[in-house]
């Protein structure tokens, strides 16, 4: 098998549905392409190490078991992440438990993880004073008490949409949902998590909604204006 078709996500599922039970080579390779990516979606969702490892194990039993039912092998990508995102839900909402930890990055060594590029930005890229550590410290902790206490699938949209940059469409598919009906998921958590994060961390909710306002204003003041006037306006009135 070439490098290019060992990771050409339709010719690696064509391969694993023609070979498995008997040959496992292709499925070993499925398994070290989606690896890291599978444990850090886990790990985001979970908050916790081990309940990432258990789960992204369950992830690729489930595929082995059910990958030669995959009509589409072009949409093997889509399909894992639809698994992953519903493992991690069934787990979160057949234990009835909040996640633990922060959901940014997953430990060193991880492959699948962004690591620092996940971390909330601090104002400047140098080496931040104790103050700006300490307040990136405090931000980091509202925002991961705050997705704590949203709904199992709220967190999952938001932690997919936010954290991991996933399109609309990628996430419609992970959730099995349509596209205009997971925009409103993603809205619905956006004021979910606006609400909770105002209880819990009132300054940081303040200093980030005035942010939030400055960047809307900036954007409206930037927005080109429309020189084309409107039907039936005197030659004079025109914008020469």
């Amino acid at each position: 098998m070439g490098a290019t078709e060992a990771t050409d996500p339709g010719a690696l599922a064509r391969r694993c549905q023609q070979t498995l039970p008997d040959d496992t080579r292709a499925f070993e390779q499925l398994v070290a392409l989606y690896k890291g990516r599978v444990y850090a979606t886990a790990y985001r969702l979970m908050g916790d190490r081990q309940d990432a490892d258990d789960l992204a194990q369950e992830v690729f039993l489930k595929v082995y078991r059910t990958i030669a039912t995959l009509d589409e092998p072009a949409t093997l990508t889509a399909w894992i992440y639809r698994i992953t995102t519903n493992t991690c839900l069934d787990a979160l909402t057949g234990r009835r438990r909040r996640p633990r930890t922060t959901p940014f990055a997953p430990p060193e060594g991880d492959d699948g993880a962004r690591g620092a590029a996940d971390d909330p930005e601090l104002p400047d890229h140098a080496t931040p004073s104790p103050e700006e550590a300490a307040l990136g410290m405090e931000v980091r902790r509202c925002i991961d008490e705050t997705l704590t206490r949203l709904e199992p699938v709220e967190r999952a949209v938001l932690v997919l949409r936010e954290i991991e940059e996933r399109s609309y469409q990628e996430i419609a598919e992970s959730v099995a949902v349509g596209l205009s009906a997971v925009k409103m998921r993603i809205h619905r958590a956006r004021v979910a998590f606006g609400r909770v994060l105002a209880e819990i961390c009132p300054d940081t909710w303040r200093r980030y909604a005035a942010e939030a306002d400055g960047d809307a204003e900036e954007q409206r003041l930037r927005r080109p204006t429309d020189h084309h006037a409107p039907r039936g306006t005197p030659p004079e009135e025109r914008p020469s």
